[in-house]
């Protein structure tokens, strides 16, 4: 590029762009003038661009609070619920250590366990209502059969046929063990 030179004469004008470029004298022909608009021009597409940047940053930025946002929200609802099941396998721990204590306490008196029901084999001869009322005091009632599999589980040495009835002939007085 050339190199181009203005001769100063009488005729030359103070051009003022922007206060904060220096002002330059030019001659008629506004040769520098125009470099100075030229400068000017490319001053202001950085601008632009700056603030197509900052715009897009924003934008950004205001995404990433509402992704956030919607993460933290799913996060605390997921909590919530792991915190409830976790409280209801507390109980649920709870309710099988008392079983399970329930059950021990059973098991060291002598009663035997079939399906979801205790069975006391009593070695005492009692009336079917002295039996009866020991099982009230007890918490249980006379067994009742309700399956061929209770009724299989049962020792031979109980005073039950294979119907459920009370066989006569292993206790003829009315007895209950």
């Amino acid at each position: 590029m050339e190199k181009m030179y203005a001769n100063v004469s009488a005729e030359t004008v103070k051009v003022l762009h922007d206060p904060n470029i220096e002002t330059q004298d030019v001659t008629s022909s506004g040769m520098a003038g125009r470099q100075q608009f030229a400068k000017s021009n490319h001053l202001k597409g950085a601008v632009v661009c700056l603030g197509l940047l900052c715009a897009l940053l924003l934008a950004g930025i205001t995404g990433l609070c509402v992704h956030y946002n919607r993460v933290a929200g799913d996060f605390e609802e997921e909590q919530t619920k792991l915190l409830t099941e976790t409280d209801q396998l507390k109980g649920e721990i709870d309710n099988l250590q008392k079983k399970l204590l329930f059950m021990e306490h059973h098991f060291k008196m002598g009663w035997r366990h079939f399906g979801s029901s205790f069975y006391l084999f009593s070695t005492v001869e009692k009336t079917w209502e002295q039996s009866k009322q020991d099982c009230v005091r007890n918490g249980a009632d006379l067994v009742i059969i309700d399956s061929r599999e209770e009724q299989d589980f049962l020792p031979a040495a109980t005073l039950v046929d294979n119907d459920g009835n009370i066989d006569e002939r292993k206790n003829p007085e009315n007895n209950w063990p």
